[in-house]
């Protein structure tokens, strides 16, 4: 067994080392002091310091307050002391009861700050994508409903345009009642000969009138044709926007249901960082 010291427990923390190095993933630093100096110090890539072995431990830090209490203790080094933050373990080397020794494990957080950072960033993303969605899915159902309510008042629309097409035919039929009047008006008029000039103007004027609205009708007629078939696209092209809306809602819940899941898991990932 290799010695560093001549106290039996310090050299058996010596030996495992090697052992202890090979549990941590991170990159580590291992120092080893008795009462009094520094007698081995390993640092990592990362974790770097000037105290070597052979200095003498100052006071003030974790190694003197485990030597002073002789309990373990957990320490938290600020970034600006190695460049990185760091987690140290003091723990004491016992014999008989006495503390003869400390042995102190620093460990780099920065491979947990960065996972702790992406989790915070991936937190806030979703969330701002989950309001996003949720505004659009919120857009989406509203034009939905009025599209619906739209679709409703062209059905009525339509209904009244039906409607008017027995008006139509109410004055289709005066009208040619109309005609037929002034034709027997005529007819008599021309059996009067001379006395029944006068009559003869008045049921040419009915005639030109019955002809006049005759043809009105007709006009009528093809414009409300043409606003029911107008009418009747609408319905159809709301019909379609509102499935469609259906749809691209029914989508963006799924979407929002997923991102709400993805942002939990996020979030019990930045909970097990924080516990690295």
């Amino acid at each position: 067994m290799n010695k560093i010291s001549d106290n039996d427990m310090i050299n058996f923390f010596y030996n495992a080392v090697p052992s202890i190095e090979s549990l941590f993933d991170e990159d580590i630093a291992i120092v080893l002091t008795d009462t009094e100096k520094y007698l081995y110090t390993k640092y990592g890539q990362e974790l770097v310091s000037s105290v070597k072995a052979g200095d003498l431990i100052l006071d003030g830090g974790a190694i003197v307050e485990v030597i002073r209490t002789g309990k373990n203790i957990v320490k938290f080094v600020p970034k600006h002391v190695y460049g990185v933050e760091v987690k140290s373990f003091a723990i004491p080397i016992k014999e008989e009861g006495k503390v003869v020794g400390v042995f102190v494990v620093a460990k780099s957080l920065s491979k947990k700050n960065a996972v702790t950072d992406i989790t915070r960033n991936l937190t806030e993303t979703l969330s701002q994508i989950s309001i996003g969605i949720n505004e659009v899915t919120k857009g989406v159902q509203e034009l939905a409903t009025m599209n619906e309510e739209l679709l409703l008042k062209t059905k009525e629309t339509n209904e009244r345009t039906k409607d008017t097409d027995n008006i139509v035919t109410f004055i289709q039929g005066v009208s040619s009642q109309t005609n037929l009047l002034g034709l027997n008006a005529a007819i008599e008029a021309a059996r009067a000969g001379d006395a029944g000039r006068g009559f003869n103007v008045v049921a040419q004027e009915i005639r030109k009138l019955s002809n006049s609205s005759n043809e009105s009708i007709k006009q009528i007629d093809s414009v409300i044709k043409h606003i029911s078939t107008s009418i009747n696209s609408i319905n159809d092209s709301l019909t379609k926007s509102n499935d469609v809306s259906q749809i691209q809602s029914a989508a963006l819940e799924e979407i929002a249901a997923s991102i709400a899941e993805l942002n939990s898991t996020a979030k019990k990932l930045g909970e097990l960082a924080e516990n690295l």
